[in-house]
């Protein structure tokens, strides 16, 4: 029986993994990982149109952890297939997930430790296992003579003494794990961040901070739960709790970490001088700007610059340009700024010696790698077994092993080239298309229908706001003074210089976005003979 790999997106530096493994029946969605850069979003929606295509094959979605390499794109996945697929996760993934997309709550199935689901044709088989991020498991797919092993974000040696991070008695239990194991064993995963083994550990990098007398901003993932749990510690250990700057996370925090929910780990401001205070923000690739920026918005500039900000936001995800952009945000508020996101203190990912050990339990026949750490390269060569790279928009059949590339509709690689094309010319980072339809009536040229698409462009832009705003215009600026005797060519630039002059006022002011044009594909319908009774 013909097995498939197909892999969308994860085999660049800086995006998250999104691949699926699928047979004739069936589609167990492995990662579904968010795409933060705006030049290769291409196959990230030829994913997505591959699922919509196959809906009724995909049987589950499966969320390992909740790295944002690995959930990013999980919202839109499951809103083209419409909410009905269910998600198996572990207790403490379920718990983040509800917190992060609480409309999620009915459709996520908590999973037990080395018991059968099955999907189809496929047994899914799953086990706690060791990471810098609560609830990860390590997964295994069984389907006629081959075993799937799906691992990511796995740590092996710990520095942190935590059982939320690193289960007890893991080398016992991934033993009963690899039971059942058929002839054909592959190793499924990316090895993101890979670095060979060193001190990660927030409790080093605080060691010999400097007392000025200034509060601690820390700036980290939410899912970075080594250095979230070990900021906790040595709050506790200097006898100060975290200021938790963010409701829900807070809730969150409580939730996890407490077993009464009423005992909080968020320090009331009023209770603490303002010099003995450690803040701690916590988001993700998509939020972690706003977040910071409506929270310092609100304080003097007084406050901002008495703050010592404390970055531990490692670029794995959204990559060098994004850290830069948070450092230069940063010193554009004054205070002082310790970046740690570079250094081995907030490494995030798999190093050298915990790899070797899980190929040496795991003796594959051959690793299936995504390698979307530019790093990974140098390591290859001192890894035993055979390697397996798989290129993005690309699929890897089984079981004659032939790589090949994924089909599909040429109208949408034509569209999204032509698109692409027309921001380049435009000399934009992002684009703006308004699809207006008019119709003469009364001498008055009405607006009979609107229809804006986004490309590459923030996701915090409100379109249903903008068109709302449009509408407006129309009546009171775009459409005054245009005489239906008037040359058709010169109705439309003249309403074109308009609504790109409206547009880019409103996208400055609202949004701080710096739009040159916009594209606007204006259509006049003729208004239709009634016919004879």
């Amino acid at each position: 029986m013909s097995i498939r790999f197909l892999l969308f997106q994860g085999n660049w530096e800086d995006e998250g993994n999104f691949c699926l493994l699928e047979d004739s029946e069936s589609i167990i969605v492995l990662a579904a990982g968010q795409e933060f850069s705006s030049t290769r979003v291409q196959k990230q929606q030829i994913g997505r149109d591959y699922l919509k295509e196959n809906r009724s094959k995909v049987k589950a979605i499966i969320v390992n952890n909740t790295s944002w390499q690995n959930i990013g794109l999980l919202p839109d996945i499951c809103g083209d297939l419409g909410f009905k697929v269910p998600i198996y996760t572990s207790f403490y993934n379920r718990l983040i997930l509800f917190s992060l997309f609480p409309r999620f709550r009915n459709k996520i199935t908590v999973v037990e430790k080395n018991k059968e689901v099955k999907v189809g044709d496929f047994s899914c088989y799953f086990l706690p296992i060791g990471s810098y991020t609560i609830g990860n498991l390590a997964l295994k797919i069984n389907h006629s003579q081959y075993s799937f092993y799906f691992l990511e974000a796995f740590v092996f040696s710990n520095l942190l003494d935590n059982n939320l991070l690193f289960p007890s008695n893991f080398l016992q239990d991934f033993q009963q794990f690899l039971t059942q194991q058929k002839k054909n064993t592959y190793l499924i995963t990316s090895c993101q961040g890979m670095h060979w083994k060193n001190d990660n550990s927030l409790f080093f990098a605080t060691k010999n901070f400097p007392r000025l007398g200034k509060p601690l901003f820390f700036i980290l993932y939410e899912f970075d739960w080594l250095h979230i749990l070990e900021l906790l510690e040595i709050g506790r250990k200097r006898e100060n709790k975290i200021l938790i700057l963010d409701e829900k996370s807070a809730q969150l925090f409580n939730q996890i970490l407490t077993k009464n929910p009423s005992q909080k780990v968020i320090e009331n401001e009023k209770n603490k001088k303002e010099s003995d205070k450690i803040y701690l923000l916590t988001g993700n690739p998509k939020n972690i700007e706003k977040k910071l920026d409506n929270y310092l918005s609100n304080l003097s500039p007084e406050k901002r610059f008495n703050f010592n900000f404390i970055v531990g936001t490692p670029p794995i995800i959204g990559g060098e340009r994004k850290l830069a952009k948070l450092i230069d945000y940063l010193y554009s508020q004054g205070g002082e700024i310790t970046n740690l996101s570079k250094k081995e203190y907030c490494q995030l990912g798999v190093n050298f010696y915990d790899f070797k050990l899980l190929l040496k339990l795991l003796k594959p026949i051959r690793v299936i790698t995504l390698q979307n750490s530019y790093k990974y390269e140098k390591f290859t060569p001192y890894f035993p077994g055979n390697f397996s790279l798989v290129e993005n928009g690309h699929c890897l059949d089984f079981p004659n092993q032939k790589f090949s590339p994924l089909k599909v509709k040429e109208s949408l690689i034509n569209l999204e080239e032509l698109l692409v094309k027309q921001r380049e010319n435009l000399g934009q980072t992002g684009l703006l298309i308004f699809l207006l339809i008019t119709q003469w009536e009364e001498k008055k040229l009405q607006l009979k229908s609107l229809k804006i698409e986004p490309l590459a462009l923030s996701s915090l832009i409100n379109i249903s706001k903008l068109e709302s705003k449009v509408k407006n215009w129309w009546t009171t600026n775009l459409a005054r003074d245009i005489e239906k005797d008037d040359p058709p060519k010169i109705t439309k630039r003249t309403i074109e210089r308009r609504l790109n002059r409206k547009v880019n006022n409103y996208l400055s002011l609202e949004h701080d976005i710096e739009l040159e044009e916009s594209l606007i594909l204006l259509f006049n319908q003729k208004k239709e003979l009634k016919k004879p009774e």
